[in-house]
């Protein structure tokens, strides 16, 4: 069973700043990085993305991780604060991870509260304008392609960071992707 993708832009909501973050992943990003006046990259190595040549390209690494476990490293407070405060009022930003799902979400999230905008709102939009894929979930004679939204799953050890920088509720972004993922 192989499960094929190609991957679709959502169609735009008006949206009334654009200093709402755009998601996307590593290889989208590497396509479209010069339509976006700035660039911030969350988990990837910078040697991983050194070949964008983005005048204005922040890399922040750190892995896909809710826990700290050997050999790998955790998003740390720190590094959370040096993403969203480096991306707080940039317009037509794009931010990006490895798959466009998890640290890249979070980040952008992030990003759209410090930019005024209401967690609740920041989640819906975000989710919203996330890239759509069409599917073929099986190979074969009669599978038929599909369109679905990429997921969208904020990495919660980052939420619970940007938790404590807003002041929030512990657990507050965290209980609006989860009701955010019933949908």
């Amino acid at each position: 069973m192989r499960n094929t993708c190609v991957t679709t832009s959502s169609p735009t909501i008006s949206i009334s700043s654009d200093l709402l973050p755009t998601v996307r992943n590593l290889e989208e990003a590497r396509i479209l990085c010069r339509d976006f006046a700035s660039v911030l990259t969350v988990g990837p190595d910078l040697h991983e993305v050194d070949d964008f040549g983005h005048p204005d390209h922040k890399v922040v690494t750190f892995d896909d991780i809710t826990e700290h476990y050997r050999g790998y490293l955790a998003p740390t407070f720190e590094l959370v604060v040096e993403a969203l405060e480096w991306g707080t009022g940039r317009a037509n930003l794009l931010v990006h991870c490895h798959a466009g799902m998890s640290r890249s979400t979070s980040t952008a999230w992030g990003i759209a509260i410090a930019n005024g905008f209401d967690p609740q709102e920041a989640y819906d939009l975000l989710k919203r304008n996330h890239p759509t894929e069409r599917c073929r979930p099986w190979e074969g004679a009669d599978a038929r392609m599909r369109t679905e939204r990429r997921a969208f799953i904020p990495n919660e050890l980052v939420l619970q960071h940007l938790e404590h920088y807003f002041g929030l509720r512990s657990g507050q972004l965290r209980e609006i992707a989860l009701l955010g993922s019933r949908e």
